[in-house]
């Protein structure tokens, strides 16, 4: 009797529908991992943007001298060096626009994603201005959670710079 080898029909249609099934799977994980990369890359370029906006904003407001609403979401800072800064909200868009600067005027944008909403407020005697950052959470009988909070006191550094040149 002659001995055949190799392998027959069935064994290789087993091992093609093994193989697929590995190959499905991993086109599964590395289609995942791409979405979770995307993901977490798009709330970090948020997170860095919402960082800036909360210095920035804290840094004008500490070296104001006055702060004035004006119409709408736009509040203006009126700083020592006779500069004054403008923060306008325009949906999910904050632009900031310091005007008389040492360097001339600037202008800088800081877009969120549009799912956030943005809102200024100064308290009654306007010594405090609030940067508020909600996330619209879709439900509408749940509100909106806070992202960010920024809380600053107005001209909060030239009260210090006062108190630090009196101590020397």
């Amino acid at each position: 009797m002659m001995r055949r080898t190799g392998s027959t029909l069935i064994e290789l249609l087993l091992s093609m529908s093994a193989g697929s099934a590995v190959m499905l799977l991993a086109i599964s994980l590395v289609h995942q991992t791409i979405l979770v990369a995307q993901t977490s890359k798009h709330r970090s370029d948020h997170n860095r943007t919402l960082d800036q906006l909360a210095q920035c904003f804290r840094r004008d407001v500490h070296l104001a001298n006055s702060i004035s609403p004006t119409e709408g979401k736009t509040i203006t800072i009126q700083c020592a060096d006779a500069t004054e800064i403008v923060y306008v909200v325009n949906a999910s868009i904050v632009i900031r626009e310091r005007k008389n600067g040492p360097d001339g005027n600037e202008f800088e944008r800081y877009i969120l994603d549009p799912s956030f909403s943005v809102d200024l407020r100064l308290n009654q005697n306007n010594q405090l201005a609030s940067l508020l950052v909600h996330s619209e959470t879709g439900a509408k009988e749940r509100p909106s959670k806070p992202e960010l909070v920024v809380e600053s006191s107005v001209g909060r550094w030239n009260s210090l710079e006062g108190k630090i040149s009196v101590a020397r």
